[in-house]
């Protein structure tokens, strides 16, 4: 007893050193991203930093393809080196690997197309030699890391997100030293930007490399290894997940292109910059959700059901917690922060844009661990067509409204968002819950304390800006740290019962 207890201990702080870990890189993603986006776009221009988002998304669109081998491959492969079946996790690790290397040589293919006739897109004259540099190096980033993609695994498969994380934290600084030597030495161009990103992302993939070599020795390539069987089960396995991808981009992957086309490149920056501050909260989100999703690999492949339930409920609260801080202060401050961060720009917009792009977070943040069940359970089919349904809504809607409104931006990262709300108030919460068999309810109450929880932070946040208005950073700084310390009380009585609140705060206290 006393060494399963022990054993319990331990991964309870790996869980604790994983979000730690991840919370810090986000802070530093956070800071650069913060210092780095006005330097950029007064540099070379807000139409210009809306080419980096713009060629992203065509990686987006091609990665609806290749979703269907890998976003099922790392489930499988974990699951076979939990039950020490060595030799069927390199089946399916050599597999994918050997095939993601064909799929990155063909799909280049259709990316030089683009490339050589990137006048298709809306782009200044000017900005075209730009524009192809920058399509080139992303889509060249892309192929690598395609490639390297699974030399991560080990992560998960070792519970050692923590150290991705940090190597994640270290790239980043390495990034922006990069964009700035480039921009002080050679010139100030928007392709330097993303070269410095590849570089960086190599620097990740090495270690990968590395830590795949040292903890996990017994996974290896070879050509014996590969199995077209292995393939078909992935794919079959991982289909409805490219739909699900699929679905994603209709919902807002399209945002950038169609503000490119039937707005403007100029507004297509703006609308960049507005999705920057949700992007970030929506990967910082990922990130603390990722933080348990080893603990509940392994409790599902184990089959302790009674576990997982509490380490699933567990992340409900903590990721309700900061979510619902954090968005009070985006939705208060949004104008504010703008009129600060970028003077030059239109802070109303970009404020409206912002908030509109916030909308789906607001319900999917404190259930985002909710996302990773259907995964887990091998049951993507029903979610995937769900998703595709509110996509293609989503999608015939906003060409609707660009016919036959005025609402133009708005209502591209608007109706999505509308959308989002919806699903993730109805479909998500229920089919999360049948998935491991539990009453379709269970989750219903948090998502309400949650949202009531953020309503009540907003009126607080709004009262203390009221009283201490927000002109300088200083000011913006000080009413952060009000409104963070008067919310996680409030937070903390919401979210959490007494016995919750307990235990959290023992938790906090031994910590320290």
């Amino acid at each position: 007893m006393q060494k399963y207890k022990t054993k319990k201990v331990s991964e309870r702080n790996k869980v604790f050193l994983n979000m730690f870990a991840n919370v810090l890189s986000f802070v530093v993603s956070l800071v650069i991203s913060f210092f780095l986006t006005p330097y950029i776009t007064s540099s070379v221009g807000t139409e210009a930093y809306g080419l980096v988002g713009l060629a992203n998304s065509f990686v987006n669109y091609i990665q609806v393809i290749t979703a269907a081998l890998n976003s099922m491959a790392s489930r499988f492969i974990i699951i076979e080196l939990h039950k020490k079946k060595s030799e069927e996790a390199n089946k399916y690790f050599s597999s994918v690997l050997m095939a993601n290397t064909f799929f990155a040589i063909v799909l280049l293919i259709p990316a030089i197309w683009l490339i050589v006739n990137i006048s298709i897109l809306n782009v200044s004259s000017e900005l075209l030699f730009d524009a192809r540099m920058t399509f080139s190096i992303i889509f060249i980033n892309f192929a690598i890391s395609l490639i390297g993609a699974f030399w991560g695994i080990v992560l998960y498969a070792k519970n050692i997100l923590w150290k991705g994380a940090f190597r994640t934290l270290e790239s980043n600084i390495i990034r922006i030293f990069i964009i700035i030597i480039f921009f002080s030495v050679v010139g100030k161009r928007i392709y330097f930007v993303v070269l410095a990103t590849v570089i960086a992302g190599i620097y990740v993939l090495a270690f990968n490399f590395y830590y795949t070599k040292r903890y996990l020795p017994e996974l290896k390539i070879k050509k014996q290894y590969f199995s077209f069987n292995a393939i078909k089960e992935l794919v079959a396995a991982g289909i409805w997940n490219s739909i699900t991808k699929l679905s994603q981009i209709l919902l807002d992957g399209l945002d950038l292109l169609l503000s490119n086309i039937f707005v403007s490149g100029l507004m297509t920056g703006n609308v960049s910059i507005a999705k920057t501050i949700p992007g970030l909260f929506t990967s910082f989100i990922a990130l603390l959700s990722d933080s348990f999703y080893p603990e509940f690999l392994e409790n599902y492949s184990k089959n302790r059901k009674e576990e997982l339930l509490i380490n699933i409920k567990q992340s409900i609260n903590i990721l309700s917690m900061i979510s619902g801080i954090c968005l009070s202060l985006l939705l208060i401050y949004a104008k504010d922060f703008y009129l600060l961060w970028l003077p030059d720009n239109n802070a109303d917009m970009l404020r409206n844009l912002t908030i509109l792009g916030s909308g789906t977070v607001m319900v999917s943040s404190c259930i985002y661990s909710l996302f990773s069940i259907f995964s887990l359970t091998n049951k993507v089919r029903i979610n995937s067509i769900a998703l595709l349904v509110t996509g293609v809504l989503s999608t015939a809607t906003t060409f609707f409204c660009l016919k036959f409104t005025n609402l133009g931006v708005y209502a591209i990262v608007g109706v999505s968002s509308i959308f989002g709300i919806i699903r993730n108030l109805t479909f998500t919460p229920i089919y999360a819950a049948k998935s491991l068999n539990f009453n379709i309810w269970t989750f219903y109450p948090v998502i309400l304390k949650n949202l009531l929880n953020i309503c009540l932070l907003m009126v607080i946040n709004s009262i203390v800006k009221h009283i201490i208005v927000p002109e300088s950073w200083m000011l913006l700084v000080l009413n952060g740290i009000i409104d963070v310390g008067i919310g996680s009380i409030i937070t903390l009585l919401i979210m959490f019962n007494k016995e919750q609140r307990t235990r959290f705060l023992k938790k906090v206290l031994k910590r320290k």
